[in-house]
């Protein structure tokens, strides 16, 4: 890892004039495309560090320490902004410190389970293994950021970036929800792999993730136009029609992590990369057949669609892999009936008011209600619902 990444380091630095001209169309951000690679680096060696916390289980050290970084990041950034005269770059050198000295403190720690050598006897099968892995993670960043470009190609930088700040705070979903549930599901998924109910626990993971995911979604959603007053520009208030169609997407990535989880068992990678790649030719032709019409709400429009062919491609590869089913019919009723929650809200027009914000906590306390009255959940379920409460209370 330190090899690979002090090489591409090298490489960046030599040509980050030519990265910046390709894709700023001006050789001003030269600098700031080396501090990415250098940022880019810095998070793979603590990517490693971090993995290990992991395998020995210390989700408290895990949490304090990804904490820290968070903290340091955002005071540092501050400073540099407030009280500097690089105020850009600033960003980016915070982005560089707040995990390195992190990894600084960690490093006794990895050390001890760490030992020189070579292991060549699985050499070839983790290349098999992580190659096409690493190829797949380009794809899914290729994913999520190039409706942007398109869109900048296509309209111009006021849609980009009412289009980015819609999407950044459906990115809370992944912060809160999505990146600690991977984290988790990464280590329990092979300690449930021999169990008799590892199936149903697989299935109940996807159905019940998708819930929270979407739940959450209708609370961003609902109070987004509230919130995002605050900022004073009234041109980023449209954000707030993104939203709901982000946070969905976000729902099918969510348990898109749990359907790799099929080619995991059987070590066939390859078929993530090859899902994300089909997802990736619906994205960019969708964007660029519907944004010139519809302008970022076309952008929406293909990254919803994008994320659905994500999840039914990868539920249909694994058909043949280690399969577990999908409960597809209460998919489609979270996400018919979250549509349809949410619908008065953003068809008819209103004024924010007390009366408003009562609605919207009764619309919030309807959908688990309405899924209850579509018999979604499961006898045990409700049972399991009813000794949590009795506890609470």
């Amino acid at each position: 890892m330190l090899i690979i990444n002090i090489l591409f380091t090298f490489i960046l630095f030599y040509s980050s004039g030519l990265f910046s001209l390709w894709i700023f169309k001006t050789n001003s951000y030269a600098n700031l495309v080396f501090l990415a690679s250098i940022i880019a680096s810095v998070e793979a060696i603590s990517f490693l560090v971090f993995l290990l916390i992991r395998i020995k289980e210390k989700p408290l050290m895990y949490s304090v320490f990804s904490v820290i970084i968070s903290l340091s990041n955002l005071g540092l950034q501050y400073y540099f902004i407030t009280s500097t005269s690089i105020k850009l770059e600033g960003v980016f050198i915070s982005k560089i410190i707040s995990p390195a000295w992190v990894v600084v403190i960690l490093l006794p720690y990895y050390f001890k389970h760490l030992k020189i050598g070579f292991d060549k006897k699985n050499l070839a099968d983790l290349i098999k293994f992580s190659f096409p892995a690493m190829l797949s993670s380009l794809a899914g960043m290729l994913l999520i950021q190039v409706d942007r470009y398109i869109l900048g190609f296509l309209t111009d930088s006021r849609e980009v970036g009412i289009y980015g700040l819609g999407y950044n705070i459906c990115g809370i979903t992944n912060f809160l929800i999505i990146s600690p549930f991977s984290l988790a599901f990464t280590v329990i998924c092979w300690k449930k792999l021999n169990d008799e109910n590892a199936k149903r626990f697989y299935t109940k993971s996807i159905t019940y993730l998708f819930f929270i995911i979407i739940y959450f979604g209708l609370f961003l959603s609902l109070f987004t136009p509230h919130v995002i007053k605050i900022l004073k520009n009234p041109d980023y208030w449209y954000a707030k029609d993104i939203v709901p169609w982000v946070s969905i997407s976000m729902a099918y990535y969510g348990i898109s992590i749990i359907g790799f989880f099929s080619f995991y068992v059987t070590k066939k990678t390859h078929l993530i990369l090859v899902s994300y790649i089909i997802a990736l030719v619906v994205n960019i032709s969708t964007n660029f057949a519907i944004i010139p019409i519809f302008k970022m709400y076309g952008a929406v429009i293909a990254n919803y669609c994008s994320y659905l062919t994500l999840i039914i491609t990868v539920y249909l590869f694994s058909r043949k892999e280690y399969f577990f089913k999908y409960e597809w019919n209460k998919i489609i009723y979270m996400t018919i009936v979250g549509f349809l929650i949410l619908f008065p809200f953003f068809y008819f027009s209103y004024h924010a008011s007390i009366l408003i914000i009562f609605l919207k906590i009764v619309a919030l306390l309807l959908f688990p209600l309405i899924l209850y009255i579509l018999k979604f959940y499961e006898p045990i379920e409700i049972e399991t619902i009813k000794n949590i409460s009795k506890k609470i209370i």
